[in-house]
């Protein structure tokens, strides 16, 4: 069994951005465990363990998406935090208004995988570029957060063009995680 998610990979632009945000952000938080900016993606949809045997028969579900939606941008700005400030265990940058063209991709992918056994999120989809994990001291770090004002800065860090996105493998190991392209569905034209 492999790990596998669907996401949009960041340009090198935003991931330069969000390493010089997360070097600012370390000189006034307690230590925790900030993602590697290479490894920072959009998540679409975690699939979880899934047969290596599967891929292809995902790949033909996904396909057909690519030549519904044409290529769109999204502007990346803004923090909060999972679940919540008092005790937040996830640092995330957002996706300035989500846009509802991402929101019918998601659930267009949502709807194709469904039949192959991948239930549907429970919870509406909230895009975000995963930039810490806090495994301790949560509360110590939300004040940090509030006192430093870190959540209402809204600095844009680029624009992502969404052209594609892509099936991964995810390996995890004690650095962190690896992952793998397994396929890509290319979005079919124009910006909107």
């Amino acid at each position: 069994m492999i790990r596998v998610f669907i996401a949009v990979e960041l340009s090198s632009e935003i991931r330069e951005n969000l390493a010089v945000l997360q070097q600012q952000l370390k000189k006034t938080l307690p230590a925790i465990n900030w993602v590697r900016p290479e490894s920072i993606h959009l998540t679409l949809k975690f699939l979880g363990y899934v047969e290596p045997s599967r891929i292809s028969e995902l790949l033909s579900a996904l396909e057909p998406i690519g030549t519904k939606h044409q290529t769109f941008s999204l502007d990346i700005q803004g923090m909060g935090v999972f679940p919540h400030i008092k005790h937040p265990r996830i640092l995330w940058v957002g996706v300035n208004e989500q846009t509802p063209v991402l929101q019918e991709l998601v659930l267009e992918i949502e709807a194709e995988l469904e039949p192959l056994g991948f239930p549907v999120e429970e919870k509406s989809y909230h895009p975000h570029l995963t930039v810490a994990r806090i495994k301790r001291e949560n509360a110590i770090v939300g004040s940090a957060l509030i006192e430093r004002g870190a959540l209402e800065s809204a600095q844009p860090l680029g624009i992502l063009t969404i052209d594609r996105f892509i099936l991964f493998q995810s390996d995890l190991d004690s650095s962190g995680a690896t992952y793998t392209r397994l396929g890509t569905v290319q979005l079919s034209g124009n910006i909107q």
